[in-house]
């Protein structure tokens, strides 16, 4: 299988070795693949990840799979050898006739052994489609697959057979025979596995109108533009003074909705009515859920180049001063208010801090907005100005749930909300 990767090009066809790749969420998850020549030349996308990591994960697929296709032919090679049994017990009635459909058998048997051999090659179309997909899922949409094809290859024998065979089929000799050729053909094992996969797509269906939040930051971009989808995934590559920049501060700053997808909060938005404000069931399941955490830091680093800022170690810094004075003169607020809130709320308090120690340095509206987001006495601020959580949680969480039991400082911490 190792000479199946070897033919793999990067995009511009260079004869050094594949060490990076990327999916294209918007073209049905299309790899591009980098070999070391390519980084001399352009910069590596942030989401770009290890191809020996891929290849890792595909030998891992391509073993579960071929493990699953073992199991399911020693299912079939057990139905296939009991049914020679019998054939061969019943063969002094219908010599003849038994001899051929016991050729036919041998040849049924070595094409489903066959199958195996055929599986081992990796069609790197189909695994890049399902890289998306967790394990359960992959585990399910191969046994699907895999019992389809036997399914198909036992239906074509079984009818081979039985043109050799039906007139003894009233025979009382030839009954064990029959069951078993019924069983080869069965498909309640295929209708199960299509039950659950449907039962797969319901629970998925329900996540999504449960937790539509977690749902979009498992990097399912549905509902933002085109525009802004492709900013999320390319943004690291912009360099300043190019037209890709300046199309991605005027995307950013006309499209104000994104932030809400962005970045949840306990807030219903203003800008955009389709948006889910954050529940605490879905709060718990959003700060317990690594996946999850990794991309509201990118979207986080993504506001911040926005704001012509950059985060460096454990300090915000302005990266772009031009884009920094425009930011600020469009005030902003509402926005930062927002992504200080999400952070906040969301098990990621520390960058939350960070950006507000930034603004209250660049005396951006400090005292009189984003001090309610500074470190509060409950998190272990003992200066004598500090302030509660009971005064400032307004700033957390809307009006209308304010009073509800579960808000309390806790929602700034990496607890699970008793809800």
């Amino acid at each position: 299988m190792g000479k199946d990767f070897e033919q793999i090009k990067c995009q511009f066809n260079h004869t050094s070795p594949i060490q990076f790749f990327v999916l294209d969420d918007t073209q049905d998850l299309k790899a591009k693949f980098f070999c070391q020549k390519c980084l001399t030349t352009q910069t590596l996308p942030n989401n770009a990840k290890s191809f020996n990591e891929a290849k890792e994960k595909i030998l891992q697929q391509k073993q579960q799979q071929l493990e699953i296709t073992k199991i399911l032919i020693q299912k079939k090679v057990q139905l296939i050898e009991q049914l020679a049994i019998e054939i061969d017990s019943f063969k002094t009635f219908i010599m003849q006739q038994m001899n051929q459909s016991q050729q036919d058998i041998k040849l049924w048997r070595q094409q489903l052994e066959t199958s195996y051999l055929e599986e081992k090659n990796i069609d790197f179309e189909s695994e890049m489609e399902s890289f998306h997909l967790n394990s359960e899922e992959y585990k399910l949409k191969e046994q699907i697959r895999i019992e389809q094809k036997l399914l198909n290859f036992n239906n074509s024998f079984n009818q081979k057979i039985h043109l050799k065979i039906k007139c003894f089929f009233n025979l009382e000799e030839f009954q064990k025979c029959q069951q078993i050729l019924d069983k080869s053909v069965d498909g309640s094992e295929l209708q199960n596995l299509q039950q659950q996969q449907e039962e797969f797509e319901l629970n998925k269906t329900l996540v999504i109108q449960n937790f539509p939040n977690k749902w979009f930051l498992l990097g399912k971009f549905d509902h933002i533009q085109d525009s802004i989808k492709q900013h999320l995934l390319n943004w690291r590559t912009y360099t300043q003074n190019t037209m890709e920049i300046v199309q991605f501060y005027d995307d950013m700053n006309h499209n104000y909705e994104f932030l809400t997808y962005l970045f949840p909060n306990f807030y219903k938005s203003k800008y955009n009515p389709k948006s889910t404000r954050l529940t605490p069931q879905e709060r718990n399941e959003i700060i317990n859920n690594e996946q999850v955490a990794k991309q509201l830091v990118e979207n986080f680093q993504m506001y911040l180049f926005f704001a012509g800022l950059q985060m460096q170690e454990d300090k915000i810094n302005v990266q772009n001063e031009k884009q920094f004075k425009s930011f600020r003169n469009q005030t902003n607020r509402e926005g930062l208010q927002r992504v200080i809130s999400s952070l906040s709320v969301l098990n990621q308090r520390k960058y939350a801090l960070l950006l507000v120690k930034f603004i209250k340095e660049a005396d951006f509206f400090y005292d009189s907005i984003f001090l309610y987001y500074d470190l509060l006495q409950e998190e272990g601020n003992q200066d004598q100005n500090a302030l509660s959580f009971e005064k400032v949680r307004e700033s957390y969480v809307q009006l209308e749930i304010m009073n509800q039991e579960w808000v309390s400082s806790k929602i700034l911490t990496n607890k699970t909300l008793d809800v």
